[in-house]
């Protein structure tokens, strides 16, 4: 029996949110995610499988109990086993509070700067930061 970790929810969290992108990017997503579990008292699990919170999840509900790591990724959707692995790396790196994610600290939102409309509940944020595929947001 596979049980879905925290760790491994913020992996497929990454995985799904941010292939093709920097690794710096990748992290403060999953800032993001560590900030919105401070904030909330909540596991990453739950934070990210919140109604509305990733776009993703949608589409895939919350399962976190399989038979086996291959059912696992199956039911994610997970083909691409070395961003997976890079998605556990971004994860690792962007726990480390000391590393390069200082500006990380108050992010509790992101969108994806492809998008031609900004979302409708960041008019009432004020952006802190930028990337060159995202616009991070501070409540």
């Amino acid at each position: 029996m596979l049980i879905v970790s925290a760790q491994l929810c913020m992996a497929i969290n990454l995985y799904k949110e941010c292939r093709g992108t920097s690794d710096k990017e990748c992290q403060l997503i999953n800032r993001v995610v560590i900030n919105r579990m401070q904030q909330s008292n909540q596991d990453a699990c739950s934070v990210i499988f919140e109604k509305n919170q990733f776009s993703w999840t949608k589409k895939t509900p919350k399962k976190l109990q399989f038979e086996n790591y291959q059912e696992m990724t199956s039911y994610y959707k997970i083909y691409e086993a070395d961003q997976l692995a890079r998605a556990f790396d971004n994860v690792d790196k962007s726990q480390d509070e000391s590393g390069s994610l200082q500006t990380a600290g108050n992010m509790t939102h992101y969108a994806d700067r492809s998008l031609h409309n900004q979302p409708k509940w960041a008019h009432r944020m004020q952006v802190a930061y930028q990337t060159k595929y995202f616009v991070f947001y501070k409540a």
